[in-house]
């Protein structure tokens, strides 16, 4: 016994069709039953392998493991939509050449987007990974491939010297777009923390009585928690901003929904917009920050520590000091302070 379908959804024109399809297998000693169970599963084959499915799966496993784990996997799934998928998202894995990899990256490289083509290329390899762990991909294709990619120019942000400062702080005191924009970048000379560092920031993170503003480690490059001191101007600015974000738990909050976080291409909007394009980039301060504190003649290991960088060779695996006592970082950032910003 077989069944067909059932009665209005299969019409009896069709399903006396299929009998005689049936009795045609049968004939041939195949088992019409077996035979239907053999073409499902090869439906399923065909999309289990499918790069598609195996992205998903991959995606799935990876999210949970992921510091921040829903901003990164959803700009993760955004690169893959816009570079990868249009293209391969209904082949079987094993079926796509190195040559049809290689045209997928130089696309990328085509557009200078040589950090997301790093990105790109480390999410597919890692996918391929998966596929071969789980039995549907026989090889990697992605592992060697970057040998054949263009090299990207290293090159360090821009940033203004320290005879341009004056005029850029003069720039950002007269700008009046956005006051919680202004209070950004100037937050950002008196700290010298990375850009998202601070457009991610929550008030928890700040003790106004002791001055100091700690980074949890998962939101830091290094993976380590980072002691930030705070110098007058910085408390002054923060006290100012509490009035207006305090409620919503995140110091910058997005235009359009206060649960958000300010857009990632603010500030670097409102130094364009200040004349600055090119010439000073959000991410360029701590350049500028590092230089003019080294003119003033304050250690390196100061500097280091306030950049949250590891100290090179030996000291970085044995030295931990943070710098904190009150002649040390708190009284750097302060004389540094005072000369960007003596009037706040």
């Amino acid at each position: 016994m077989i069944s067909f379908g059932t009665y209005p959804e299969t019409t009896l024109a069709e399903a006396r069709e299929k009998r005689i399809d049936a009795r045609r297998l049968i004939a041939k000693g195949i088992d019409p039953a077996e035979e239907r169970k053999r073409e499902q599963n090869e439906r399923q084959e065909i999309v289990r392998n499918k790069f598609i499915t195996l992205a998903q799966e991959w995606h799935k496993t990876v999210i949970t493991r992921w510091k921040e784990g829903s901003r990164r996997g959803r700009q993760c799934w955004s690169a893959l939509e816009r570079y990868v998928l249009p293209d391969m998202a209904e082949r079987d894995i094993d079926s796509i050449n190195p040559l049809e990899w290689l045209e997928v990256f130089k696309r990328i490289d085509e557009q200078e987007k040589f950090e997301q083509r790093r990105k790109v290329h480390a999410y597919c390899r890692d996918i391929y990974k998966f596929a071969v762990i789980t039995g549907r991909a026989t090889h990697n294709p992605l592992i060697d491939i970057t040998s054949a990619l263009q090299r990207p120019k290293k090159s360090s942000f821009p940033f203004i010297s320290q005879e341009e400062l004056p005029e850029l702080i003069q720039a950002i005191e007269l700008y009046d777009k956005s006051k919680m924009v202004q209070t950004g970048l100037k937050l950002l000379f008196m700290t010298a923390v990375r850009p998202s560092e601070l457009r991610e920031a929550k008030w928890a993170e700040f003790d106004f009585q002791k001055g100091i503003w700690t980074i949890p480690a998962e939101r830091m490059k290094m993976n380590r928690k980072h002691r930030v001191p705070l110098p007058r101007q910085a408390l002054k600015l923060l006290h100012e901003l509490h009035y207006v974000t305090g409620s919503y738990g995140i110091l910058f909050v997005g235009r359009n929904a206060n649960s958000q976080f300010l857009s990632n291409a603010a500030f670097g909007m409102a130094l364009k917009r200040m004349g600055y394009e090119g010439r000073h980039v959000p991410h360029g301060t701590r350049h500028t920050v590092a230089t003019g504190l080294k003119e003033m003649g304050y250690p390196g290991e100061w500097i280091e520590m306030q950049l949250s960088h590891k100290l090179p060779g030996i000291q970085g695996v044995y030295t931990h000091a943070e710098h904190m006592a009150p002649e040390q970082r708190p009284a750097m950032m302060q004389a540094w302070a005072d000369k960007l910003f003596p009037n706040e």
